[in-house]
């Protein structure tokens, strides 16, 4: 997912949340409609003036619209740092970072189909080691 598409996601997100459709947001940004449609497919780059006009109608910090600077290697030792005495070595603080970036990037059903595979996958577990 290059920048556009991540940027484009999170505009989708937000707008959502405040329960606009894209029409809506586009007047607020003084755009239309496909544009606002371009920009959450990530085939338009979003201007720095309509970035700051996103933040101000989705009352968000500019931040919020883009991907964390961590490098996946420092999250992973941050995590491993805080579950030191728990047993949990780095392959399974990668599995679940690799599931929680991929919840990230899923919407709606998509990402209610990993959450629910993942809870029968825990469902089952919890029935075998009764």
């Amino acid at each position: 997912m290059n920048i556009n598409e991540f940027v484009g996601s999170k505009i989708r997100e937000y707008r959502k949340k405040k329960g606009l459709n894209q029409t809506e947001l586009g007047k607020k940004l003084g755009v239309k409609q496909n544009t606002v449609a371009g920009y959450e497919k990530g085939e338009f780059e979003v201007s720095y003036d309509n970035l700051f006009k996103l933040t101000d109608i989705f009352e968000i910090s500019i931040d919020d619209l883009f991907p964390e600077t961590k490098t996946e290697e420092n999250n992973l030792q941050k995590a491993l740092e805080l579950t030191r005495d728990k047993e949990l070595n780095t392959e399974h603080m990668a599995l679940i970072n690799e599931i929680t970036e991929k919840a990230l990037t899923l919407e709606g059903s998509e990402r209610d189909q990993l959450m629910n595979s993942i809870q029968l996958a825990l469902d089952l577990y919890k029935k075998m080691n009764k």
